[in-house]
C-alpha cells in the first residue's frame, strides 16, 4: 500500500512538472484575426491591442494618463482611470550625493557597456500592405524593421548586435524559444534588450503623420509578472519620455500585459510594437527610424537612467553651489569687516576681533 501511495505521488509530480513545460506560457498570448477593444467607464475606446487582456492589466496612454482593466467580456475590455502615487521626493543633498556617486560610476559603466541586443521573438510577423501576408515562413518585415533601428543607432556610434534567428511557429512558446536567443545577447553585457514586434489591429490604431509622412507610431509592452517589473517600467517610461520630447505622439502607451515576456532576465528588457500589420513596411521603418534616434541616449544610457540622473545631479550641484556663493555674497554685503570676519566665523578665534577694539 505504501509503495503504491509513492509512485501515486511520483506520478502526481511528474505530471504537474509536464504541464508547466508542455503549457504555453499565459498572459504571453496574442490572438489570431481578433483583438481586444480597451473601453473606458463612457465607452469611449482607449486603445486597442492584439494580446490578450485580462483584469488587472494596465495602459498608460500617449499623453501619461494610466487606466487598469477591472473586468472582460468577449475582446472588450472595461477599464477604470487610476491615479498613480508620486514618489516622495529626496532631499536635494541626497539627490547631490547619488548623483556624484553616479558620476563616478559612468566611466566603469561605460567600459563594462556592450552592444544594444535586438531581437525578434515573432520572426515570421510582415505587413500586409507591402508583403501581401501577415506572416512568412521564417522571416517577415519586422526584420527589416529591425535592421532600421540597428542602422540608425549605429549611424549614432551605438554597437547593436541583431539577431535574426527564427523562432516559429508563432505561438505561446514563441517565447520559451526566443528566450534562448536572449541568453545568448545577454553574453555581450549588453545595456539594453529589445524584442521587436508588430500588432494586428486597424491601421489607424497606430498611424501618425510625422513631418508630413505617414509614420507608424510604436507601442512598449511591460509585462507585469516578472521580478524586475518596477526597474523595466521605470526605464520604459524613460524611454518614451526622451521620445516624447523630440516626437510627441510617436509612443502610442505602455501596455502592462499579465507575463512576463522575457523580461526577468534584466532590468533595462524591452518590446517594442512597431506600427500593425496593417501599417506598410515603409511606415514601421520610418517609425522605428525616428524612435531610434529620440531614444539613443537612454537606450545606450545602459538602462539605468545614469545620463539622465547625471544631468540632474549636475542641476542640483550647481543650485547648492550657487546658493553658497550668493550666501557669501550676502554675508559680505551685510558684515563689513568682510574677510577677517568670515575667518572668524569659521574658526572661532576673537584675537582679531580685540585688536580692532583696542585699536579703536
Amino acid at each position: 500500500m505504501k509503495l503504491y501511495k509513492h509512485w501515486q505521488l511520483t506520478l502526481t509530480i511528474l505530471g504537474v512538472l509536464f504541464l508547466t513545460v508542455a503549457l504555453p506560457a499565459r498572459g504571453e498570448e496574442e490572438l489570431d484575426r481578433k483583438f481586444f477593444v480597451l473601453k473606458d467607464p463612457r465607452g469611449k475606446v482607449i486603445c486597442r491591442t492584439a494580446h490578450r487582456v485580462v483584469a488587472g492589466d494596465r495602459y498608460l496612454n500617449s499623453e501619461n494618463q494610466l487606466y487598469e482593466v477591472t473586468k472582460t467580456s468577449g475582446t472588450e475590455a472595461f477599464v477604470k482611470p487610476v491615479r498613480e502615487s508620486r514618489p516622495k521626493r529626496s532631499s536635494l543633498v541626497s539627490q547631490v550625493r547619488t548623483g556624484l556617486l553616479d558620476l563616478f560610476r559612468a566611466e566603469a559603466d561605460r567600459k563594462a557597456r556592450g552592444p544594444i541586443g535586438i531581437y525578434h521573438t515573432h520572426t515570421a510577423e510582415a505587413y500586409l500592405p507591402s508583403e501581401g501576408v501577415n506572416s512568412k515562413q521564417e522571416r517577415g518585415g519586422i526584420v527589416a524593421v529591425g535592421d532600421a533601428i540597428t542602422k540608425t543607432l549605429e549611424e549614432n556610434g551605438i554597437p547593436v548586435i541583431h539577431s535574426k534567428t527564427s523562432h516559429v511557429p508563432q505561438d505561446a512558446m514563441a517565447y520559451d524559444r526566443s528566450r534562448r536567443t536572449a541568453a545568448r545577447l545577454l553574453k555581450e553585457q549588453p545595456p539594453v534588450l529589445l524584442d521587436v514586434h508588430r500588432d494586428a489591429v486597424p491601421r489607424e490604431e497606430y498611424l501618425t503623420m510625422i513631418d508630413n509622412k505617414p509614420t507608424a507610431k510604436i507601442q512598449f509592452v511591460v509585462g507585469r509578472e516578472n521580478p524586475n517589473f518596477q526597474a523595466n517600467n521605470e526605464f520604459a517610461k524613460r524611454v518614451k519620455q526622451a521620445v516624447d520630447r523630440k516626437y510627441p505622439g510617436l509612443v502610442k502607451g505602455i501596455f502592462y500585459g499579465k507575463g512576463k515576456y522575457n523580461q526577468d532576465m534584466g532590468p533595462s528588457a524591452m518590446l517594442l510594437e512597431c506600427g500593425t500589420n496593417t501599417n506598410s513596411q515603409a511606415e514601421a521603418i520610418r517609425g522605428g527610424q525616428l524612435f531610434a534616434a529620440a531614444a539613443k541616449d537612454v537606450l545606450y544610457g545602459g538602462g539605468t537612467g545614469n545620463q539622465a540622473t547625471n544631468r540632474g545631479s549636475w542641476r542640483s550641484i550647481f543650485i547648492i553651489l550657487a546658493a553658497l556663493a550668493g550666501g557669501i555674497g550676502i554675508f559680505f554685503a551685510l558684515n563689513r569687516r568682510g574677510v577677517g570676519s568670515l575667518a572668524r566665523e569659521f574658526t572661532g578665534n576673537d584675537q582679531g576681533g580685540d585688536q580692532d577694539q583696542d585699536n579703536g
